[in-house]
């Protein structure tokens, strides 16, 4: 009897939630699968971070997509062969890359505004001009996504690439 009454009740207490019940566990259930994924990713963006400034760039390769579409200031879909040849560009003209003042925060979707696992990144980049010394401290903001197998597929970022130009006139 026991069993019965239990199994009943389980059956009422799911069979009475209304429809905006459901939407709001929904909206719970994908708030922290996204918060999940975002600490995961948080890790994999700070991983590349670190991997940039210690000059590793096979390794920072080695982190994003084949598929990658790179967002840099001054242009917008780029491949990645495009981030390779970026990245190695920034590493022949300038050296000792540090980023320092991380912040990390998770990214949302267009339409719920939950979670949805990439990561927005603040921070300041400090780096010097190999030829001429020249010290630069850049504000930089990003966006990052991931795939479910923790590379990169799509990377915006966001900083005054005029001011590195105006430093070296």
């Amino acid at each position: 009897m026991k069993k019965i009454l239990f199994t009943l009740s389980i059956f009422l207490f799911f069979a009475c939630v209304s429809n905006d019940d459901k939407a709001k566990i929904d909206g719970a259930n994908q708030f922290v699968s996204g918060i999940e994924k975002f600490e995961i990713n948080k890790e994999l963006a700070d991983k590349g971070f670190d991997t940039f400034e210690s000059g590793d760039l096979e390794g920072l390769f080695a982190l994003v997509s084949d598929d990658l579409i790179w967002n840099p200031p001054h242009v917008d879909s780029l491949s990645k062969e495009d981030y390779v040849s970026g990245m190695k560009g920034w590493h022949s003209e300038f050296e000792n890359f540090k980023f320092t003042e991380r912040q990390y925060f998770p990214g949302v979707d267009d339409s719920l505004y939950l979670p949805n696992g990439s990561v927005r990144a603040y921070g300041v980049w400090k780096y010097n001009h190999k030829a001429s010394g020249t010290e630069f401290s850049t504000k930089y903001y990003s966006v990052s996504e991931f795939d479910e197998t923790g590379l990169q597929t799509t990377i915006y970022e966001f900083f005054d690439r005029g001011d590195i130009f105006l430093k070296l006139q």
